[in-house]
Formats: C-alpha cells, sequence, structure tokens
C-alpha cells in the first residue's frame, strides 16, 4: 500500500493510502511541527511488524475517519490490545520528541508504562535497537517534512 502525506497549510495536511488494488482512502491530518502523529504510526507499525493496528486494518479495507470505518477484512486483522499499545507507543515517542530533550530509552520506557497502565495493557515490548531505529527514522522524516513545501508530498510502502 502507498501511504501519501501532502504537506498542507500550516494547520492541516493530507493522509492518503492507496491499497494494492487501486482503491483509496484520505483524510485530513493535523500539522504538529514533528513528523505528524499517523507518519510515526507509518514508522512503528513498519518496524514492528505490527499487523492488527491503523496502517494494517487500512491496508485491509477500512476508510480513515475519525473512527474507522471498517469492512469485514479489515475487522478481521483488527486487535484491540494491538491498537491501544501502538496508540501508546506512539503518544510516548511524540511526547519525547516534542520536549527539547535528546530521546532517551528510558524516557520512552518511562511514559509508554504509564501509558499503558493507564490504559490496563500489558506492556509491549519494544528493544532499545527497536527504538533507536525508529527514533532515527522519525527523525530523518520530521526534517524531510519540514522542509517540504505546500502541496508537496512523501509517499512511503507499507
Amino acid at each position: 500500500m502507498q501511504v501519501i502525506f501532502t504537506k498542507g497549510s500550516k494547520r492541516y495536511g493530507q493522509l492518503r493510502c492507496v491499497r494494492m488494488d487501486g482503491s483509496e482512502t484520505q483524510t485530513q491530518m493535523p500539522e504538529q511541527g514533528i513528523a505528524p502523529h499517523d507518519m510515526i504510526h507509518y514508522v512503528v507499525e513498519k518496524r514492528l511488524h505490527i499487523q492488527g493496528a491503523f496502517f494494517a486494518q487500512v491496508r485491509a479495507g477500512a476508510d480513515i475517519s475519525f473512527s474507522l470505518e471498517h469492512n469485514e477484512a479489515s475487522l478481521a486483522v483488527a486487535d484491540k490490545t494491538l491498537i491501544w499499545q501502538t496508540e501508546s507507543i506512539v503518544e510516548s515517542l511524540q511526547s519525547l520528541l516534542w520536549s527539547a530533550d535528546t530521546p532517551t530509552y528510558a524516557g520512552f520506557l518511562y511514559l509508554l508504562e504509564q501509558s499503558c497502565s493507564n490504559r490496563k495493557l500489558a506492556l509491549p515490548e519494544v528493544s532499545q535497537t527497536d527504538f533507536e531505529h525508529i527514533i532515527n527514522e522519525i527523525m530523518d522524516l520530521t526534517l524531510e517534512w519540514q522542509g517540504m513545501g505546500e502541496g508537496q508530498s512523501l509517499t512511503l510502502k507499507f
């Protein structure tokens, strides 16, 4: 699936996903200074091979909206625990990236433990190596994203 991030105004960009069968779905995406939330999802889900969260559901046919609009295939791959664990990972990474400090694995684990505890979830396993790869890719994508002008797109494959 192609995942296309298009830079918009200072307020909203656009996320468009084009599936292998040619069908597509899209939504507005808030700009936030760092890589957009959904771009962080992309990096996390791809690096950790998560097959039951946002992008796997979209690839299976869910339409992007405020809450995903599912079809039978996307419901079949959806995994509620993975969805919320992934959201906890993404939120923890965003918090680290918004701070002025250099992101650390210890800081990430602390935030992830807090997020998962609040959601009453088991802590997902994210190795220090995976964390470092994820942070490096997000930082690279953030630089690329920040350097783009309105209307320019970044196409990734999921």
